[in-house]
């Protein structure tokens, strides 16, 4: 019989609320950039690599978020370079599937490779920042909940891959401006419900039991509120400021050919 003795948790209702805003944020935000790359080879790879950033960065924020809204009976800090490290998979992985989507003629195959990779690494993030958590207590994962993580992170994936393609078709260039934004919403929205899923998920894999040790720090570490803090500036400061360079620019070129806005 198991006599291993679970923590309890609860959770802030207000966190989860927010982590799926910053989530639909950043897939907003990534989608306006995405709808400027266009056909055009000018700062074609610049723009591919602010995108990957801005939507790797959000999901990252969106995840340490949704980790805050996670309240453990137990004193919890985070390593900050496993923090870092995690957050720095996830826009490397989802940069690269945005290259590989962009590399050619838009099609099925391209955008299950570019899911699988951004959905791999999506959820290298979202473990390694479980393992970024101080408690002192002895973490396992539940078998089933964590391969139903990774394949809704690579379907997530996948999906915003094919949104980025239909927001930068021939097809949304002759769309009407707000019939094109209500599209860009509602795939935001789409996004931010999948992104979101997968962390939950995720969080649903793990169990956290009482262990004789007590936590030990390695490295520069923080608690809670700090990083809470400091998250949440960095999020709303980058991509608000991602968002008014998107929308104030004088990038006036058509997404697809031609000559006209």
């Amino acid at each position: 019989m198991d006599q291993t003795q679970h923590l309890a948790h609860s959770w802030n209702w207000g966190y989860v609320a927010l982590s799926y805003v910053i989530a639909a944020f950043a897939s907003y935000v990534s989608l306006e950039l995405a709808s400027r790359i266009g056909h055009h080879q000018e700062g074609r790879n610049r723009r591919l690599l602010a995108q990957g950033a801005l939507l790797g960065y959000g999901i990252w924020a969106m995840h340490f978020v949704g980790m805050l809204a996670f309240n453990l009976k137990a004193l919890v800090q985070y390593n900050l370079f496993i923090t870092a490290a995690s957050g720095l998979a996830a826009v490397l992985f989802v940069t690269g599937a945005l290259f590989i989507v962009n590399g050619g003629r838009a099609s099925w195959g391209r955008f299950l490779t570019g899911g699988v990779i951004a959905g791999f690494g999506i959820s290298v993030m979202h473990y390694a920042g479980m393992m970024a958590m101080q408690t002192g207590a002895q973490t396992s994962y539940l078998p089933l909940p964590f391969i139903l993580s990774v394949v809704i992170a690579i379907a997530a994936a996948t999906i915003a891959l094919f949104l980025f393609a239909q927001v930068n078709s021939e097809r949304a260039v002759q769309l009407a401006k707000t019939t094109l934004l209500s599209l860009k919403v509602t795939a935001a929205l789409v996004m931010g419900a999948a992104i979101v899923g997968m962390h939950y998920m995720g969080m649903a894999a793990i169990q956290f039991s009482a262990a004789p040790t007590t936590a030990q720090t390695i490295g520069f570490a923080t608690d809670t509120t700090v990083l809470s803090i400091l998250i949440l500036f960095t999020t709303f400061l980058v991509l608000g400021l991602a968002l008014v360079y998107i929308v104030t620019g004088n990038d006036n070129r058509p997404v697809v050919g031609g000559s006209g806005d």
